[in-house]
């Protein structure tokens, strides 16, 4: 992308329908598998078998995204949302409140009670292009789909602020330890490996020991598209990931890397990384 402008996303307004009706919208097929329904999945087969337990989660993921939070609102009791972006938190608390003009999560819905609808032992059978293949075909109501939406509301106890470039990215503003943090693509708006260093270990101090850190990550890209305007990604790796985890006191559990089958001019990601790791130590 050298030569042009790229926008940040911690510092622009832009688009939230369209965001996610460009990646991971109703009609979305390919992109939403790997952005959306592969994040539900892995989630579901995670917190299902126990291997990560707890009541209070933290999450910081880019963009007002509930998905995820569908899944992880069966496992834990409180749930906190973290984001850099004035707009995002803006859109997360209008579809918090059932505000008019809030992103229709309803797809999103129709893949987590498909996945409740299958056997915790036999989860990992499941394709996740037949999850998004049965979306509209599974026979869920309207009370299904509105009851998924209404759990994640029940749970989440705060949309905070969070401001990376900060000693206190949550300004005055103290949470209690969580057992568990979330992050869904977020790494990828940083703007230098640093800045992932930092911003790393100031998520990881939020986090008890013994308890974990999910990340979802896209490998190898350096832009993602909104409309008109394209948004800089960080280009990392796998390795980057591993070298951070280790230097902040995590052993790793889960460590998987899938390469990217999209096929298009909005992003340019290789591949996208799902992490589960435990942290041992204090820093």
């Amino acid at each position: 992308m050298e030569g042009i402008d790229l926008k940040h996303y911690h510092d622009e307004e832009f688009d939230h329908h369209l965001l996610i009706k460009t990646y991971v919208g109703h009609d979305k097929t390919d992109s939403k598998e790997e952005l959306m329904t592969m994040p539900q999945q892995k989630l579901f087969e995670v917190l299902s078998s126990g291997t990560v337990k707890g009541e209070t989660l933290i999450d910081l993921t880019i963009a007002p995204a509930f998905g995820h939070l569908m899944v992880a609102a069966d496992f834990f009791k409180e749930i906190f949302i973290l984001d850099s972006s004035d707009s995002s938190l803006k859109e997360t608390e209008k579809w918090l409140n059932k505000e008019p003009g809030a992103v229709d999560w309803s797809h999103a819905a129709h893949i987590s009670c498909k996945l409740k609808g299958v056997r915790t032992e036999h989860s990992k059978s499941v394709s996740v292009r037949r999850l998004c293949q049965e979306e509209h075909s599974s026979g869920f109501t309207s009370e299904h789909l509105e009851a998924e939406e209404e759990k994640v509301r029940r749970v989440v106890k705060h949309c905070l602020k969070w401001d990376p470039t900060n000693d206190n990215p949550l300004s005055s503003v103290v949470l209690p330890q969580a057992d568990c943090a979330i992050s869904v693509f977020y790494f990828g708006a940083c703007k230098d490996h640093e800045s992932y260093r930092n911003t790393f270990k100031k998520l990881s101090s939020l986090v008890k020991v013994g308890g974990h850190v999910i990340l979802f990550a896209l490998f190898n890209g350096t832009y993602f598209t909104i409309g008109d305007h394209r948004f800089s990604m960080l280009n990392y790796n796998e390795e980057l990931v591993k070298e951070v985890l280790q230097d902040n006191g995590y052993t790793t559990v889960i460590f998987e890397v899938y390469e990217s089958k999209l096929n298009t001019h909005l992003v340019d990601y290789k591949q996208s990384g799902y992490i589960v790791a435990r942290k041992e130590r204090e820093i």
